[in-house]
C-alpha cells in the first residue's frame, strides 16, 4: 500500500465514511444530519455541521475519540474506517450472530445477536411507514423466524 499524501488521506477517510454510512442506512445525509445523530449518541463534547462537512468533503478527519465513535455506530473497525486497507472486507463482515441474507439480517442459532439501539430505532420507523397489510407480512415472517424449527415426522 503507498503511501498517501494527507489530502489523498482525508479524500480516502471521507470515501469510507460515506460507505459506512450507506451501508448503515443513511445513505442521504448532510453535514446537519450528521452532527444531529452523531451527537445524539455521542457521550462528549457535540460536533458542528462545519465539522462533519469537513469529514464528509475530506477537508479533515475527526480526532480519535471522535473516530472510535463514529466507527460504533456505524459498525465498522475503527481501524478500517481511519486508515482503510487493502481488504475492503473489513467493512462487510457482520457482527457475529448475525449474517446478511437478501439484505436483510438474520439471527444465527448459534449466538444470540446483541441489542442495538440505532438498528430499533431504524426499524420502528420504517415499520411506522408500513400499511397495515404490510405490517402483518412482517408480524407473521418475525413470527416464523422465531419459532422453532419443524421437527421430521418419525414413522
Amino acid at each position: 500500500m503507498r503511501a498517501m499524501n494527507p489530502a489523498e488521506d482525508r479524500d480516502a477517510f471521507s470515501q469510507r465514511l460515506r460507505l459506512s454510512l450507506d451501508r448503515a442506512g443513511w445513505k442521504v445525509i448532510g453535514a446537519t444530519g450528521l452532527a444531529r445523530e452523531f451527537n445524539r449518541r455521542s457521550s462528549g463534547h457535540p460536533v458542528t455541521a462545519h465539522a462533519t462537512r469537513k469529514w464528509l468533503q475530506g477537508e479533515a478527519i475527526p480526532a480519535q475519540g471522535r473516530l472510535q465513535e463514529l466507527a460504533r455506530w456505524l459498525q465498522v473497525p475503527p481501524q478500517w474506517l481511519r486508515f482503510g486497507d487493502e481488504d475492503s472486507a473489513a467493512v462487510e463482515r457482520p457482527e457475529p450472530g448475525v449474517s446478511e441474507v437478501s439484505g436483510a439480517s438474520a439471527v444465527s442459532e448459534s449466538s444470540p445477536t446483541p441489542y442495538v439501539p440505532e438498528l430499533a430505532a431504524k426499524l420502528a420507523t420504517d415499520l411506522a411507514r408500513l400499511t397495515p397489510e404490510q405490517l402483518q407480512v412482517v408480524a407473521t415472517l418475525v413470527g416464523l423466524l422465531l419459532s422453532e424449527p419443524p421437527r421430521p415426522k418419525q414413522g
